[in-house]
C-alpha cells in the first residue's frame, strides 16, 4: 500500500516537472478587445530553398514610430505552422491594434524548426503606409561548432 506521504511526493514531483515542460511551436494570435489594422504580404526567398510541413512562421510587429535609437514596443506578433511542403512565397498576415497602430510599423520575421532558424530577414523591413508588404528573406549563417573538446 503507498503511503499518504508517498502520494504527495510524487503528486508534487509532478507538478514540478510538468510545469517546467513547454512545447516549442507555432503560438496562438492574441485575440483583441477592439478594432485591428492587418498587414499582409508574401515573404520572399529563393526559389530553390525547400520548406518542410513543420516550419513555423513568427512574425513580430514593433512601433517604429521614434526609430531604433531606443527600443521599440511590440504592438503585435504572431506565428503559424506552414503545413505544406514547398517553397516561397508564403503568404503571411498579422492583425495589431488599430487604437494603437502607430504611422510606421517595422515587422520581424523568423522561419524555423524547433531549435532552429532556417530564415529571416536581415533587417525590420517597415512601412510607413498601406496595408500590404512583400519581405525578402535570406537564409541564416551556419551555426559554428566549438571544437575544444574534441569532434
Amino acid at each position: 500500500m503507498i503511503s499518504r506521504r508517498s502520494t504527495l511526493l510524487a503528486l508534487a514531483a509532478i507538478a514540478l516537472l510538468g510545469g517546467g515542460c513547454t512545447t516549442v511551436g507555432a503560438k496562438r494570435e492574441p485575440a483583441y478587445s477592439g478594432p485591428t489594422k492587418t498587414i499582409k504580404g508574401y515573404l520572399r526567398g529563393s526559389p530553390l530553398a525547400r520548406l518542410s510541413p513543420s516550419s513555423v512562421v513568427y512574425i513580430t510587429a514593433y512601433d517604429a514610430t521614434n526609430g531604433n535609437s531606443k527600443p521599440m514596443p511590440v504592438i503585435g506578433e504572431t506565428s503559424f505552422t506552414l503545413g505544406r511542403s514547398g517553397y516561397f512565397p508564403i503568404a503571411y498576415e498579422i492583425e495589431i491594434p488599430a487604437a494603437k497602430s502607430a504611422p510606421k510599423v517595422a515587422l520581424s520575421v523568423q522561419i524555423g524548426t524547433p531549435g532552429r532558424i532556417l530564415f529571416a530577414n536581415d533587417r525590420q523591413y517597415s512601412q510607413t503606409t498601406g496595408r500590404s508588404m512583400d519581405i525578402p528573406m535570406g537564409e541564416t549563417p551556419p551555426r559554428i561548432r566549438n571544437f575544444r573538446r574534441g569532434l
